[in-house]
């Protein structure tokens, strides 16, 4: 059973790479073929990022019509053995060089802020220093209140927050990639190409706050065991 799933995963990679676009889900056949697949990342299967610059997933926001739902929130679950990569970056589709993102370095994680008011690489520490490449499942949790006059945001690893607040200006969060980065962005991730290494490991059970313009696109993903 082990080595069809290993044999499954190498075609799947293979697949990718040859065509080299990815693989998405139709509007119309999202919830047979997305929600039910073994490759999903809203779902408790989840994806496996490989350690290569193509392998990542993309998707857009809808921005909220209800004017008062001034809130970002994104969770999710990962696994790796690597110290090092991007778990997820967000830019708003309005204002170019503005960029949030999460990255891990040396087994700790990183919040990048490259707002008009700050441009800062923070670490974010885990309950006891714990390193997160150990191989477990961890999850982080992401928020920010958009406000007239001040903007906050909010990280928790494994539901523990260490009660610093950290000040955003960027427009609101409407494109999103996990894993590693878009070729598209290169222009506006510069500073992410510092990151040593690519994520290799398994995201799941994403949780975002708003609806997609379109499903998500898996570039060069395979199947997280």
């Amino acid at each position: 059973m082990g080595d069809a799933k290993q044999i499954n995963r190498l075609l799947y990679f293979i697949y990718f790479l040859l065509v080299g676009d990815f693989l998405s889900c139709s509007a119309r056949r999202i919830r047979k073929t997305c929600m039910d697949s073994e490759m999903e990342i809203f779902s408790r299967h989840g994806v496996k990022i490989e350690p290569f610059d193509k392998s990542h997933v993309e998707m857009h926001l809808l921005e909220p019509v209800i004017k008062h739902k001034n809130k970002f929130h994104l969770q999710m679950e990962f696994k790796t053995h690597k110290p090092n990569g991007v778990l997820f970056y967000g830019r708003s589709r309005k204002q170019a060089g503005e960029l949030i993102a999460i990255t891990l370095q040396g087994g700790n994680l990183f919040y990048k802020v490259q707002c008009p008011t700050l441009h800062a690489d923070l670490l974010v520490p885990a309950y006891n220093m714990t390193r997160l490449d150990d191989g477990k499942w961890h999850t982080i949790s992401y928020s920010v209140k958009y406000r007239p006059f001040s903007q906050y945001g909010v990280l928790q690893i494994d539901g523990y927050s260490n009660s610093k607040r950290y000040e955003v200006t960027c427009k609101r969060i409407t494109s999103i990639v996990i894993g590693g980065h878009s070729p598209k962005d290169d222009p506006y991730t510069r500073s992410l190409q510092f990151v040593p290494g690519h994520f290799d490991g398994c995201i799941r059970n994403l949780r975002l706050p708003s609806a997609l313009r379109s499903p998500p696109k898996y570039y060069a993903v395979s199947v997280c065991e």
